[in-house]
């Protein structure tokens, strides 16, 4: 073998190498796409607050201009909390400064109250469980409140909980689905109707029988 062919095998083998180390660089420089192109990655595992059997959904959020008020009463699946909170004349209270952290329970939620709850209870007693669910003076934003216990509007407290990390809110044994940042405080809306304890108790679940 000539020097000349010595020299052309030897190129060739430097190009080779150069083409497969350079295929190797731009497959492990970018990430890999999905079918639209979009980069995608390994989801990690994050832990959660809720010590539920089934985890707490992801709160999705809504900013508007409209207030807490304005909110609780355009939504649609929350029409018994709103009768509650106008009839009561909590809503009315809803419409100042705030900032107001409200909690709006579904229409479906009120199935696991325990019967006669509301259709049993007093003006007074269904004033309080329509101030249990309004937290005055703070908006709890998941973004910037830590979890803890918090004094509702009817002097009751409330165990706010949250997961940072997966964006999932707890209220005493509610959780949250979707969040709402009004111009004069926060909505959440949640799968369970949240009702005071009795006097002295400890704040541990969202339903039950109200007392004065």
């Amino acid at each position: 073998m000539d020097s000349n062919n010595t020299w052309g095998w030897v190129v060739g083998v430097i190009i080779v190498l150069l083409v497969i180390l350079g295929l190797w660089w731009l497959v492990s420089a970018n990430p890999a796409t999905d079918n639209n192109g979009i980069a995608t990655t390994t989801p990690q595992t994050a832990t959660t607050t809720n010590t539920g059997t089934n985890p707490a959904p992801v709160v999705s959020e809504t900013r508007t201009s409209s207030t807490v008020a304005a909110i609780a009463a355009s939504l649609t699946g929350s029409s018994n909390f709103e009768a509650l909170l106008v009839s009561t004349g909590v809503a009315a209270t809803l419409a100042g400064k705030g900032p107001y952290t409200l909690f709006i329970p579904t229409d479906s939620a009120y199935a696991s109250l325990t019967p006669g709850t509301l259709s049993q209870a007093t003006a007074a007693q269904k004033k309080r469980i329509a101030q249990y669910a309004v937290v005055s003076g703070k908006a709890l934003d998941i973004d910037a409140v830590s979890s803890g216990t918090y004094a509702a509007l009817s002097k009751d407290m409330l165990n706010f909980q949250v997961n940072l990390q997966k964006s999932t809110v707890m209220v005493n044994s509610g959780t949250a689905i979707r969040q709402y940042k009004a111009s004069n405080g926060i909505v959440y809306v949640i799968n369970a109707v949240l009702v005071p304890p009795q006097t002295g108790a400890t704040t541990t679940g969202s339903t039950g029988t109200p007392h004065p």
